[in-house]
């Protein structure tokens, strides 16, 4: 016994002296530039922005989705996946333990030459326990625990980037929706009033002041008036639609949306600088996680070339009586090495394969990094077109509109004719709803930037939804009393 004990100690000692471990990397994959090109210092919004839009309904339905999006569920599933595979992987690290019982009875009959057969039974019991451990002499499980580890972190970081779309993807489509009402609603107005023109039209007609082309052509702008109408309305259909399944249900069913009014543009949030997206956003601690975790599968492929060490304990009882089963026992202590000694170039194969997929994953964090820089950038640069652009629609329908009272009064005057005059008010009545949508496109845009700059609010948001999810799942789930 002694001897064994020894043994094992030599074999923890050297356990601890040579380990397999990830070289350090840059803490960047590619050069980043300094700030971005239109960088801003102003303060950063609340981390739930979307309050910033002060409206209960729109809170209500970020928090649903937040719950109940099939993304974010699938998200969640994996995450649990990564977790049980990481606490695998700590397991393999440590003893086990495994133990077993039996008994069997068997029956013998006999039948001498001369005489009568006889039977007889005999018992037997057996138990034992049998303890195995697998000395980490190279750091190899180690690695592959820490491999484990953080592809459980980067699953996290999956969840938060999936939860930043779906409250993006929420708002956005709440915007939408307001604004295609607020379009129908300025299109109905406009068709009233077409109506009411064309009526006027045909008594101007009957008294002599208009010939029937005036009529002829104020029909045809009710008519595409109308024409304009049910493409709209089909638009918002397709919208809650859409937002029904943003936040899990089959249908839009009872999905109503209360408010028509467009809501105002939410705070400038703060870009920071470019390295900041190193940190705030999930996506890209997502692919920095998975490099640093294929770095450490190649530290396992390597330290997996090299021999290795197993202990092993049984101790086993066995009798013909249960009562004695204790009494009868053997323990057995070992050792064991292996180790490859001609594999074809499996193993060596293996370390090539594992370094070429870090290479890859390298590639692929630079590229999220560079994407991310990118999506900044051009929704800074929108930011800026788009209002500048608002800003000279809005120009242009105060022409339109002083247009459209000139025009009129020359046509009641008899200086033009009522082609002109409903021309520039067509003009006026297109670039209304044309405003609207321009609004709602810069408020999304907005909406976009703060998306893309991430943020630190996903992960005790998205606890905190699925918690109250999972507890009206257990609530609906608990039978009645009574």
């Amino acid at each position: 016994m002694p001897r064994y004990l020894n043994a094992i100690l030599i074999m923890l000692i050297l356990s601890g002296c040579t380990m397999f471990k990830p070289a350090p990397r840059p803490e960047t994959p590619i050069a980043m530039p300094d700030q971005f090109t239109l960088y801003t210092e102003e303060e950063q919004g609340p981390e739930e922005w979307w309050k910033s839009f002060d409206s209960a309904e729109l809170d209500a339905l970020v928090q649903e989705a937040l719950s109940g999006n099939f993304d974010l569920r699938t998200a969640w599933s994996r995450l649990k996946q990564a977790d049980a595979a990481a606490r695998q992987a700590g397991a393999n690290t440590k003893p086990t333990l495994d133990y077993s019982a039996g008994a069997a009875t068997s029956k013998q009959q006999t039948k001498p030459e001369n005489g009568d057969s006889y039977q007889t039974n005999s018992d037997s019991f057996s138990a034992g326990l049998a303890a195995a451990y697998e000395l980490d002499l190279w750091g190899k499980l180690d690695a592959l625990r820490q491999s484990e580890i953080l592809e459980l972190q980067a699953a996290g970081e999956d969840l938060e980037a999936a939860a930043m779309t779906v409250a993006a993807e929420v708002v956005d489509s709440w915007v939408e929706i307001l604004s295609l009402r607020n379009q129908i609603s300025i299109l109905q107005d406009q068709i009233s009033m077409n109506q009411r023109m064309l009526k006027l039209q045909e008594l101007r007609f009957v008294n002599g002041q208009a010939d029937a082309l005036d009529i002829s052509q104020q029909r045809e702008a009710l008519a595409q008036a109308r024409a304009n109408l049910p493409v709209l309305q089909m638009r918002e259909e397709q919208e809650m639609n859409a937002l029904a399944v943003l936040l899990g249900r089959a249908g839009k069913g009872s999905l109503e949306i209360s408010e028509s009014t467009l809501p105002g543009l939410i705070p400038l949030p703060s870009t920071g600088i470019p390295a900041d997206l190193l940190a705030s956003r999930p996506d890209v601690r997502a692919a920095g996680l998975r490099l640093k975790e294929a770095d450490w599968q190649v530290s396992a492929a390597r330290a997996d070339r090299l021999p290795s060490i197993a202990l092993s304990a049984d101790l086993n009882f066995s009798s013909t009586a249960i009562d004695l089963l204790f009494n009868n026992w053997v323990a057995t202590l070992a050792s064991s090495l292996t180790g490859p000694i001609f594999d074809a170039g499996y193993k060596s194969a293996e370390v090539d394969r594992a370094k070429a997929a870090a290479e890859e994953y390298l590639t692929a964090y630079a590229q999220t990094v560079a994407e991310a820089i990118q999506e900044v950038e051009e929704s800074l640069v929108t930011e800026k077109r788009q209002s500048e652009y608002i800003a000279l629609l809005e120009d242009q329908l105060k022409a339109s509109r002083v247009t459209l009272k000139d025009a009129h009064l020359q046509y009641l005057n008899g200086q033009d004719n009522y082609l002109d005059y409903l021309t520039a008010w067509t003009s006026v009545q297109a670039l209304e709803r044309q405003l609207v949508d321009e609004q709602a496109t810069l408020i999304k845009n907005r909406v976009t930037l703060y998306r893309t700059i991430g943020g630190d609010w996903t992960g005790k948001y998205v606890s905190r939804a699925q918690e109250t999810k999972n507890a009206q799942a257990n609530a609906a789930s608990e039978p009645a009393a009574g």
